[in-house]
């Protein structure tokens, strides 16, 4: 029996969702059209889960294009991300983890309907499965909201409101995947609708996945599919090959309400230079990194100082401890906010047009992103992952709140040294948020002073990260900087 008869048989929803399936109108085009089978699919029943799978990624790709669209131009999002699907054994490399112990989870949250989830599991016999969750977009609308406001309350109290919410997401997203989620260790991500604005991480796997209860990054390395993981990687380089490599930190010291200030320390509100010494902090995480550093703080931390940087250097990786934002009402408008050249000037802002048609980085640039903040307006990092990804970033970590300056110094700082001891991206993410929920953080206040000892443990401090990466096997590769 072919998925689309196994979903007409479980009720009116699902019932709908098979009609669709079948008559290939999840699809632009009809799914056999779409895509040219991978040799895997060699009878009946595993071309039919093909086929079924490839549904559920052109959805999720669609509203991903028209998103891109209506933000960077359709010339520009045509010439940046091609919309012509990938073929053959290609279209199965793209979405097939290599590892049988990894997995890689399309969720389709269009609204209107419920939510499809495709399932690929890494092996290479294997075809793909496809559910339809007894859940739609606009249930997880509230949930989602509710983590992040919660997130940003900070109590201790909201941190047992978010277990209790993640318990009920895990029964949502992950229960019905239960026998192909069991152990796996590494989880690749691609999603709309809600869920981009999910912090997958505090989702919580129901014992059937997980006997011990714990937050899913706990358990599995989570590693989200950009959209350059499905086009082919830019052929040209803008960078001349004498061009010097470099490590770029950008740190800008200023706090402009309303934002949450990306750099508000522990035990003041205003702002300090005890603030500006620890965004510097953060800055400087990335020298243990084996490349060259050059670094633009505070009143330098100009556009100026970032294009010039950019045009003078390959960059191979960039930290951007600066505030970002994601307008939801306008796309085009989402930003990063440089300095200006005085204290008291306002923002300067560079929009993300800008920085995927002007700015180009190394071939396997890293991007980090620690303050980010998406508002919660439904389009999650998206835009801003887009922007760097056409400038050539290979891996862009992002954030969906900013948080104080000392947690983000101690995250990015075992962040880096993972990488510097050739740990792929997301394993060294997941190592340094485990930190921030195992061991308290302790902060030298100088001789004669009591030391402060600091609890990050509340998802706030690291739950909001990400990271994003071109390709399946991307996610679990290592040695970036080598």
């Amino acid at each position: 029996m072919d998925v689309a008869a196994k979903m007409a048989r479980s009720g009116p929803v699902r019932r709908s969702i098979a009609a669709r399936v079948g008559a290939g109108l999840l699809c632009a085009i009809p799914p056999s059209a779409a895509v040219a089978l991978p040799e895997s699919a060699n009878d009946s029943s595993a071309r039919s889960a093909w086929s079924a799978a490839a549904n559920v990624i052109e959805a999720v790709e669609a509203s991903r294009r028209e998103t891109r669209r209506t933000t960077f131009g359709g010339e520009a999002a045509a010439r940046h991300w091609p919309s012509s699907p990938p073929t053959g054994a290609r279209f199965e490399a793209q979405f097939r983890p290599a590892s049988e112990d990894a997995a890689t989870l399309i969720f389709d949250a269009s609204p209107g309907r419920a939510i499809s989830l495709a399932v690929v599991k890494g092996g290479s016999d294997l075809v793909p499965i496809v559910r339809t969750l007894d859940a739609t977009p606009e249930e997880l609308v509230p949930l989602v909201a509710e983590i992040r406001r919660l997130a940003l309350l900070r109590p201790p109290a909201s941190r047992g409101r978010i277990t209790r919410l993640g318990d009920e997401l895990g029964h949502k997203l992950l229960a019905p995947a239960a026998d192909e989620l069991r152990g796996t260790s590494r989880l690749v991500l691609l999603a709309n609708g809600p869920l981009v604005e999910l912090p997958f991480g505090v989702v919580r796997p129901p014992r059937s996945i997980d006997p011990d209860g714990r937050y899913l990054f706990e358990t599995r390395e989570l590693c989200w599919l950009t959209p350059g993981g499905l086009r082919p990687q830019r052929a040209a380089e803008d960078k001349a090959p004498e061009q010097p490599a470099a490590a770029v930190a950008i740190a800008d010291a200023v706090y402009r309400p309303p934002a949450r200030p990306l750099g508000a320390s522990m035990s003041d509100g205003g702002i300090s230079w005890r603030r500006h010494a620890a965004r510097r902090n953060q800055s400087r995480t990335l020298e243990v990194l084996a490349l060259p550093n050059v670094a633009a703080f505070g009143q330098a931390a100009t556009p100026t100082a970032l294009w010039e940087l950019a045009a003078s250097h390959r960059i191979d990786a960039l930290h951007l401890a600066v505030e970002a934002f994601v307008d939801g009402g306008d796309p085009a408008a989402s930003a990063l906010l440089l300095s200006g050249r005085r204290y008291d000037e306002p923002a300067r802002r560079v929009a993300v047009g800008a920085l995927a048609s002007d700015l180009a980085l190394g071939p396997n640039a890293l991007v980090a992103l620690s303050g980010l903040d998406t508002g919660g307006a439904g389009l999650g990092p998206q835009l801003l992952v887009d922007a760097f990804d056409a400038a050539g970033a290979k891996t862009v970590v992002s954030s969906l709140w900013p948080v104080v300056d000392e947690t983000a110094t101690k995250l990015f700082d075992v962040f880096y040294r993972g990488l510097s001891d050739d740990v792929h991206a997301a394993a060294a993410l997941r190592a340094a948020q485990t930190r921030l929920l195992d061991e308290p953080l302790r902060f030298d206040q100088g001789e004669g002073r009591e030391p402060v000892i600091f609890d990050a443990s509340h998802p706030f401090h690291w739950a909001g990260y990400a990271v994003h990466q071109r390709s399946v096997a991307a996610c679990g590769a290592s040695g970036e900087f080598d």
